[in-house]
């Protein structure tokens, strides 16, 4: 009998996510990353409404670069 492992999707979006979070947290070095990546996906989502029609990888871009240029308690960098 040959059995194979399921095949697991990544959504869409998921790895751009990741990546964002994960290059702020290297840029700023918090001293709790819970409470970061908690304020950063809460601006992030803050900044997608404000872009609603971003494709997610341009959100993420747009964010940073924004952020980075108005310094925010989260992720100024």
């Amino acid at each position: 009998m040959h059995s194979s492992k399921p095949r697991l999707v990544v959504p869409y979006g998921l790895k751009t996510l990741l990546e964002g979070v994960s290059r702020a947290v290297l840029k700023t070095s918090p001293s709790n990353i819970t409470e970061f990546a908690a304020l950063y996906f809460r601006e992030l989502i803050a900044f997608r409404e404000e872009n609603p029609n971003l494709d997610i990888t341009d959100l993420v871009r747009e964010f940073h670069f924004t952020r980075g240029k108005k310094g925010t308690k989260c992720c100024s960098y």
